[in-house]
């Protein structure tokens, strides 16, 4: 047969067609609706629960420093030592005066009854009475001036020792022994009480707004929350600070809130607030910056796909979503906060609706696909609460 005649039988019609592709499949999964707790973060910086300055108030030598630095010291705990021979000399000296006004007082007192017995039988004058009475009054200002000598002085001794007002951990000490120490020399050591520690941070008047509303429900009995003008009890509040380390792990202590200011900073928009947490193991040291992460106590519901399903483009986030009919629709979302693996869809997708989780790359909008259902991955870090670092500042509303 020519090759003319193969040409004209291959096309002839009724010959074998190729056959139709096969739509590709995809690992797809039904997005549901969880219950997570919203929460929002800020930056924050530790302060001890009280901090003493340590200072001289007498001039001297030190003689002792009686305590290891960088330790914990209980209060009344002797801290410094200064010489006190000079001090206790002038004590001694005003215990003196002050016996020798009291003898001037005695022998001024006897006089003036002398002089009034005299004065009754005519042989004295008044006017040596009224002397003896005003000399009376004059020793009895000594002694009085004498006692309060007497004070100073002991004042001056006590000063000499320097003793913690406070327990806690007391720094490095400015002043080795044998030192001169006066007022004027500065702060020789300090010490902060580190158990709890507190954490000041500055929040923006829509959070404080958030707050507040919480607070004003909890006074009217609506909701178990606190007021920012009546701090709640630890476990009762119902927005609880958290701190995340710097490693991103979360601290392992809650805290609660014991300070609103009660006014708005004019130049930055924010309200101070300050928030305590146990510090048994004193990990937190006063001056560090952390992250506060303030969590709602009550969980809310919220729609929640995995992160691997959500991409992103120039024109923001969005979720390939398959249809009754088996096709791909490229779907516009807004993103909340993200818990772990899990992230918060606010507006774009419903419970129970599927969207692509595996085989992204294979698939485009318009295209009818093989949807199997797939499972979600799992969280290698189990995160059930605040994300790590990374994640948005937004709350999931109720």
């Amino acid at each position: 047969m020519s090759l003319c005649s193969l040409l004209i039988l291959g096309c002839v019609p009724g010959g074998d067609a190729p056959p139709a592709a096969e739509p590709p499949s995809v690992g797809v999964i039904a997005v549901t609706e969880e219950r997570v707790n919203p929460y929002f973060e800020f930056v924050g910086k530790t302060r001890a629960a009280d901090t003493v300055a340590l200072r001289a108030r007498v001039t001297g030598f030190l003689l002792e420093r009686a305590f290891q630095e960088g330790g914990q010291v209980e209060a009344g705990d002797l801290l410094f030592r200064i010489e006190p021979e000079q001090y206790q000399a002038s004590l001694a000296q005003a215990e003196a005066q002050l016996s020798a006004a009291e003898a001037s007082l005695n022998r001024a007192q006897v006089d003036l009854a002398r002089y009034q017995e005299l004065a009754k039988a005519k042989n004295v004058s008044q006017q040596k009475v009224d002397e003896a009475q005003a000399e009376v009054l004059v020793q009895e200002a000594a002694v009085e001036t004498a006692q309060a000598d007497i004070q100073k002085a002991q004042l001056n001794v006590d000063y000499t020792e320097i003793r913690a007002p406070i327990a806690g951990r007391i720094d490095l000490a400015a002043f080795d022994v044998g030192n001169l120490v006066e007022p004027a020399s500065g702060v020789l050591a300090t010490i902060n009480r580190m158990d709890p520690i507190k954490v000041a941070f500055s929040i923006a008047e829509t959070w404080y707004l958030e707050l507040a509303q919480a607070g004003a429900r909890a006074r009217h009995g609506q909701d178990p929350g606190q007021a920012p003008d009546e701090p709640a009890a630890p476990g009762k509040q119902r927005f609880v600070p958290q701190i995340r380390l710097p490693d991103g792990s979360l601290y392992a202590h809650d805290g609660w809130f014991d300070f609103f200011d009660n006014k708005v900073d004019e130049t930055t928009g924010t309200v101070l607030i300050r928030a305590q947490f146990p510090n048994p193991d004193q990990l937190l040291l006063p001056g560090q910056f952390v992250t506060v992460v303030i969590e709602r106590r009550e969980a809310v519901s919220a729609v929640v796909v995995p992160q691997a399903a959500l991409l992103t483009d120039q024109g923001g986030s969005y979720v390939l979503v398959v249809g009754d009919d088996d096709k791909v629709e490229s779907r516009r979302v807004k993103t909340g906060q993200r818990f772990g693996t899990r992230q918060v869809i606010e507006e774009g997708l419903e419970a129970g609706e599927r969207i692509v989780l595996y085989g992204i790359q294979k698939v485009r909008p318009g295209i009818q696909v093989r949807p199997e259902v797939t499972t979600p991955p799992g969280d290698p870090l189990a995160a059930t609460g605040p994300a790590s670092s990374g994640d948005t500042d937004t709350t999931a509303g109720d």
